[in-house]
């Protein structure tokens, strides 16, 4: 069996990876699907119904990241992670460095940067973690990646050992501080993104009269240093109707706006605004 920092949700202990199995010492098993991925998510993590984002949503939101669309943001995040910084103990160096995607999705920004960091650190062993609350998300992400640990789960009940993790990366996903706290080592760093001010305005001004600027602050409080803080912004022109319906269908706006008039739309020229915050968890908490 292999050695994971995947810990059981039952009983909070390690999980070793059999062939076929999760198992923890207390005997609880998780059985691993055929595409590599494990659900780790307990029925008292979520709420009713099925958690995450729709099949729907998430089939458009892979296809349209697949055009590359959302690549320069992509690659500015991977030029940021700089694992040198990380910090490794005499008795550690030979240990594998961790990373994590807390909210990975269908797994398009960890399978980029996995690529980077490959050719970048090809001397360090690298363990690449990813978790959805959605099934759906996790089986697209497995299929882009088996050699990535993917496992359906909660952002808010991480199934991951305490101080094992030496880089998080939160994309538009929920955070948890006090988990992203407890998970990662001393000195290990978390990369938040989050919308912009205009972020994907042009698409908002087809469907609003008076579309609001607002964006999100990505701030995370007690316990971490902001190190850095990034913007990226540039403008992205659609001129596919298949595109301009799979951006729409992706985004929370479907859930309430008119599909109608973006049915009608040959062209749409909108901007990506993204603010990149890399932070480093204190050694104080």
């Amino acid at each position: 069996m292999n050695k994971t920092i995947f810990r059981c949700p039952n009983c909070l202990r390690a999980l070793r990876q059999g062939e076929k199995q999760y198992f923890c010492p207390n005997g609880h098993s998780f059985d691993i699907s055929r595409k590599g991925y494990v659900n780790l998510l307990l029925p008292g993590h979520t709420g009713a119904g099925n958690p995450g984002d729709s099949k729907e949503m998430l089939q458009s939101r892979r296809d349209f990241l697949d055009k590359g669309y959302y690549q320069k943001f992509s690659d500015k995040l991977n030029s940021l992670v700089d694992l040198s910084r990380v910090e490794l103990s005499k008795n550690e160096a030979d240990r594998n460095i961790n990373l994590y995607d807390a909210g990975c999705g269908e797994g398009y920004y960890i399978s980029r940067l996995k690529a980077v960091l490959k050719s970048r650190y090809s001397q360090q062993e690298i363990s690449y973690y990813g978790t959805d609350v959605s099934r759906d998300a996790i089986n697209y992400a497995a299929g882009r990646d088996r050699s990535i640990h993917f496992a359906v789960a909660s952002n808010y009940h991480i199934p991951i050992l305490n101080n094992s993790v030496d880089y998080i990366f939160c994309i538009f996903a929920p955070r948890d501080e006090k988990e992203f706290r407890r998970i990662l080592r001393t000195s290990g760093k978390l990369a938040v993104a989050v919308p912009g001010a205009r972020h994907l305005y042009g698409l908002k001004k087809t469907m609003y009269e008076a579309p609001e600027v607002i964006g999100q602050k990505g701030t995370v409080r007690e316990g971490f240093k902001l190190l850095e803080e990034t913007n990226i912004c540039y403008e992205i022109h659609l001129e596919d109707k298949r595109d301009i319906l799979n951006l729409f269908t992706m985004t929370p706006y479907s859930r309430h706006a008119d599909i109608e008039n973006i049915k009608k739309m040959d062209r749409l020229s909108t901007e990506v605004d993204i603010n990149i915050l890399i932070y480093e968890r204190e050694k104080s908490v």
